[in-house]
């Protein structure tokens, strides 16, 4: 079965708050050239992040242990938030966070959905006796 993309978004730019957004138009817009881009696919999410020097991260969907949404009151006025994946890498935890994703718990239940679909075991079920 090949890669298939479930969701696909940035960082939102109301993710800078005031502050940045005046720091931002003083710097002609650079910071939101930079802003994280997330792609959710059946078997990994692909976080890419940078203007100038660019990060790729890949988290396997089969390596996450949970994911929690995380909004403040300004964010919520916005309908955006924090998704923070947890992730397994060998024995310790890694702590992967999606900024400012619209609709945050739309990105979160599409990782969990995508989770569960790689987590089923598939195939005929055998019985050891």
């Amino acid at each position: 079965m090949s890669e298939q993309v479930i969701v696909e978004t940035r960082e939102s730019k109301r993710s800078y708050g005031a502050w940045g957004i005046f720091v931002a138009i003083l710097c002609l817009g650079l910071p939101f050239l930079g802003r994280q881009r997330v792609r959710v696919t059946n078997e990994r999410i692909v976080i890419e992040s940078g203007f100038w020097n660019k990060v790729r991260d890949d988290v396997e969907i089969f390596r996450i242990r949970d994911v929690v949404v995380k909004q403040n009151i300004w964010n919520r006025m916005f309908g955006i938030g924090d998704v923070v994946v947890k992730a397994i890498e060998g024995r310790s935890e890694e702590i992967h966070v999606l900024r400012g994703m619209p609709d945050p718990l739309a990105v979160s239940e599409a990782i969990r959905q995508a989770w569960n679909q790689a987590a089923r075991p598939t195939g005929p079920a055998t019985a050891l006796d």
